[in-house]
Parts: structure tokens; sequence; C-alpha cells
């Protein structure tokens, strides 16, 4: 087994995520799917290196997706949003069970009225 620890500073905060993959090859193989199930894989594939790498990014974004605009969620809220036997699952993203891995961190994000600002009112 083995740690990844993401980070994006794409929005205000810095978000950070930590995984672990639990079997290599399922997730080798599921991250590469979900990079082909979208428009542009080989244009990812090449900006990151390989298909597995570009797909992970994009499974990476779409959990700091769920969280940016679910306020107050954690790792089990995130876990569950991808699972299909729930009567949940995302399209063109496995389990994470299929994916071979676990989501040991991920920082919520909350949007405080502190944090607005306005013009022209």
């Amino acid at each position: 087994m083995r740690q990844i620890k993401i980070s994006s500073g794409a929005w205000q905060k810095d978000l950070e995520m930590v995984i672990t993959v639990i079997n290599e090859d399922k997730f080798k193989t599921q991250c590469e799917q979900i990079n082909k199930f979208y428009c542009d894989a080989e244009y990812r594939a090449k900006k990151y290196g390989s298909h597995e790498k570009a797909g992970f990014a994009m499974f990476c974004a779409e959990c700091f997706q769920q969280v940016a605009f679910n306020n107050f969620k954690d790792e089990e809220w995130v876990t569950e949003q991808f699972d299909w036997s729930k009567d949940k699952g995302i399209d063109g993203y496995p389990s994470l069970d299929d994916m071979g891995i676990r989501i040991d961190e991920i920082e919520s994000w909350f949007i405080d009225y502190d944090e607005i600002e306005m013009t022209g009112w």
C-alpha cells in the first residue's frame, strides 16, 4: 500500500486530500478508464504523461468539487457519492472499492458569510 497526497490551490483556499492505494492494478486500470471515458483523453494523457495519471487528476478534481459544493462533508460522505451499490455513483467514475483506494483525509470547504464580498450594493 502507498499513500498519495493531493493538493489544489484552484479556489480561494488550498485543498488537500490523502488517499491510500490498496490495489495497484485496480487503481491504474480504473484511472485509465476514467480518463478514456471522457472526450479529449489523449490531450489529458499527454499533459499528465499517462492515461492513469490524467484519470487520477480527474478523480481528485471531482472529489474536491463534491466537497466544495456540499459544505461540511467528510471522507465517508465523499466515498458514498462514488458508491453505485448505494444508488449513488458519479457518471464515468467507479466506486472506491473498484478503484482499489480509500480516502484517508479530505479538507471540507465551508463558504462563510464573512468571505462574501459585494460591489454595487
